[in-house]
């Protein structure tokens, strides 16, 4: 028992520890909950960048790392994957599933996603979009920089732009 309890305060405090260690100057937060719709982080002209993590229950996730040794985009527990080259010559891979499970390592990405039940954190610095199924009965939630989780938008023209992180404040 004694051991358990040890082991529990360690991570604790080694974990919070490890995880602020990794911010950056500028680095903010944005969040998604149980969102149906779709949701883009960065574009072709400014990907993201930091760490991601997340899942999703049902959907499409596309996946374009403009930077190929920076970082690592990891996903699991799709069940097709395809890919295709876009008109800036860069490769971009599609996964389709359920459960599927997606881990960003660091670096410069962009991520877009179709679906419902997506849910992820990302740390760093970027602009998402955000466009939340208007047929859904409760079309999910997000947050930034720890803020209170708002309702995702719905009935727009066009995606809401959501930034995060403070670009001017990191060295080049």
């Amino acid at each position: 028992m004694r051991r358990l309890l040890v082991t529990l305060l360690v991570s604790l405090t080694v974990v919070p520890a490890a995880f602020g260690a990794a911010r950056a100057a500028g680095d903010g937060v944005f969040e998604l909950k149980a969102v149906y719709g779709t949701a883009s982080i960065g574009t072709n002209a400014q990907p993201a960048r930091g760490v991601l993590w997340g899942q999703m229950d049902k959907g499409t996730m596309r996946v374009l790392d403009p930077v190929l040794d920076d970082g690592k985009i990891l996903v699991s527990g799709w069940e097709s994957k395809s890919s295709f080259i876009n008109a800036d010559g860069l490769k971009v891979v599609v996964y389709s599933g359920r459960d599927l499970h997606f881990r960003v390592t660091g670096g410069t990405y962009k991520l877009w996603f179709k679906g419902t039940g997506i849910d992820l954190t990302a740390v760093g610095i970027g602009v998402a979009y955000l466009d939340g199924d208007e047929n859904a009965v409760d079309a999910g939630d997000y947050a930034v920089n720890s803020g209170k989780w708002v309702p995702m938008p719905t009935y727009r023209l066009t995606p809401l732009a959501v930034p995060f992180g403070d670009a001017s404040t990191q060295s080049p």
